[in-house]
């Protein structure tokens, strides 16, 4: 068993890595996330991640796009983005949240 405590980015850092697990060739990466209120991610232009992303919001308000739908999420919230689609989000409130990687190493 391993445990570790939550900690949110701090000055200009907008994302943090907590902890990065592998089983045979899968993985899984937790981090957190701590976006300023008119914040775009990424800055301009779209992201895409090699493996799924889920994201539990814990308290504020984004609207992300991917995959040709866009969605307002807040607090209690869950997004689950496939691997390799392209998305980007724009923050409404400062917001706090949980991310998960899984997939392929």
């Amino acid at each position: 068993m391993e445990s570790f405590s939550l900690a949110y980015p701090d000055g200009d850092e907008r994302l943090k890595s907590l902890q990065a697990f592998a089983v045979d060739n899968l993985g899984l990466e937790i981090g957190t996330g701590f976006l300023k209120a008119g914040t775009r991610m990424p800055d301009s232009g779209v992201s895409a991640h090699p493996r799924r992303e889920i994201t539990l919001i814990l308290e504020g308000d984004l609207s992300t796009t991917s995959g040709g739908r866009t969605v307002r999420l807040g607090a209690g919230d869950v997004v689950s983005i496939p691997a390799n689609q392209e998305q980007h989000s724009f923050v409404h409130q400062d917001t706090r949240l949980l991310w998960l990687f899984l997939g392929e190493n």
